[in-house]
């Protein structure tokens, strides 16, 4: 069961990755983590189980894609391991992240 801490953190990076989403921007891992106040071993041993969360949110919620999609690696413009390795084409995601969250 994630802590309380961890669920404000949840809370923080959806609000934040709702942002990205209605601008169609992509956010850095380190970006993600400044936003949160995290930083070193939270960041490094954190963020990754907070986007598995949100990204968990977004489907309960119904939502087209998951806003954890929208988070990449400052040095390669690419999404973390776990996108690359699963069964979801990444950009075909970041695609429907920006239409679920396009102004209307």
């Amino acid at each position: 069961m994630p802590s309380e801490e961890r669920t404000r953190w949840v809370h923080q990076a959806r609000a934040a990755l709702i942002i990205a989403a209605t601008r169609r921007t992509l956010v850095t891992y380190g970006e993600l983590g400044m936003a949160l106040g995290m930083r070193g071993v939270d960041l490094r041993n954190q963020l990754g189980l907070i986007l598995d969360d949100v990204s968990g949110d977004c489907e309960a919620r119904g939502e087209k894609g998951s806003l954890a999609a929208l988070v990449v690696n400052q040095e390669t413009g690419e999404p973390g391991t776990g996108w690359r390795k699963g069964d979801r084409d990444w950009p075909r995601e970041v695609r429907k992240v920006f239409q679920q969250w396009s102004p209307r």
